[in-house]
């Protein structure tokens, strides 16, 4: 399976814990990600979401057409 098809299985908002499992890395390191301004993420009652397609473009994948 590649990386677009496991992207493609995900949810189309992640939590930190799911952008951190996905990419080993610790959730701290996720929010300093979104702290910087490298990633983006957007503030919900629920707490920070990151789009896909954003993990996507941090990723540093295109979009298929």
């Amino acid at each position: 399976m590649t990386l677009n098809d496991q992207l493609r299985h995900l949810p189309k908002f992640l939590t930190v814990r799911e952008v951190a499992d996905f990419t080993f890395c610790h959730d701290r390191t996720v929010r300093r990600w979104i702290r910087s301004g490298t990633l983006s993420a957007l503030e919900t009652p629920e707490g920070l979401r990151i789009p896909r397609r954003e993990l996507r473009r941090f990723l540093g994948l295109q979009e298929a057409s």
